[in-house]
């Protein structure tokens, strides 16, 4: 067991073009793997890796990349990024979601999806910490995602890091590509802050029935980069504190909300939301 217990995290990857960092979300994650002693692996759940209700599990020795997106700039393209897998780690993952009642699958030929190289690329640039990607099961409910963490949650105490990639508010159908920097949507604004309240109140319930809230669908028009807020929350460990990483709403519609959940005090600036 690691003297050190690796935190469960969250990070809304926001647009491709973070790739390029020089922003406070890059500098965020720096300075958030600079806190942190270099873990042995991390475990990637990412909204652009998902499958039915068998939980996949890539088994690699060496991971490639995929730009998996359309209509930007050439030279984000040309942006590359390798990093190792660990196939040991890969067999106990799935070990642990078999006695957790999951289906799991091997997968030995996939390609890390932008939610997962993205953050790498800055959390680890040296691409010198080994991944390993475990599916999204949109098919179960959001209960069994909940389980589906806490089945993944004792590995942090074994030198792991789980880390979980969606969006906090997720809404491509209302995005202003020249709204950056201005001010989100108001119920953008309103479900990120009605969010940060249920992780500060550990009110898990809420989180679970989160589609009750009036905005909901409005921020998800798919549910598909809310469920990883549930996996990440999944994870946590008995003395967990939130840490809120950064936040606010980008391009009108895309929060930018990250959370780290550790028993550790952490060596990084909280960020309030915007």
């Amino acid at each position: 067991m690691s003297a050190f217990r690796y935190p469960s995290v969250f990070i809304s990857h926001g647009s491709p073009m973070h790739a390029f960092g020089e922003d406070d979300f890059s500098t965020m994650l720096e300075n958030f793997a600079a806190s942190l002693p270099k873990p042995k692996a991390v475990i990637f759940i990412s909204a652009h890796s998902v499958s039915s209700e068998t939980v996949h599990i890539l088994k690699t020795e060496k991971n490639g990349i995929m730009h998996d997106f359309n209509g930007f700039p050439e030279e984000l393209y040309q942006i590359q990024y390798q990093c190792n897998g660990d196939p040991s780690l890969s067999d106990q993952i799935s070990q642990l979601l078999i006695k957790g009642g999951f289906k799991t699958s091997m997968d030995t030929d996939s390609l890390l999806d932008h939610g997962i190289w993205i953050p790498m690329k800055h959390l680890y640039p040296k691409g010198d910490v080994p991944v390993v990607r475990v599916s999204l099961p949109l098919n179960l409910t959001p209960a069994k995602i909940l389980k589906l963490g806490h089945a993944l949650a004792p590995l942090r105490e074994e030198g792991v890091m789980i880390v979980s990639s969606g969006g906090a508010v997720h809404n491509l159908r209302e995005l202003r590509w020249s709204h950056k920097s201005l001010d989100g949507a108001a119920w953008a604004t309103e479900f990120e802050s009605w969010l940060v309240s249920m992780l500060q109140k550990k009110d898990v319930d809420s989180i679970l029935n989160a589609e009750e809230h009036p905005q909901f669908y409005k921020a998800h028009p798919s549910q598909e980069h809310f469920l990883p807020i549930i996996s990440a929350v999944g994870a946590a460990l008995p003395g967990d504190q939130l840490n809120i990483l950064h936040g606010g709403i980008e391009y009108f519609t895309l929060s930018m909300l990250s959370f780290s959940l550790n028993s550790d005090k952490l060596n990084v600036e909280n960020r309030s939301l915007h």
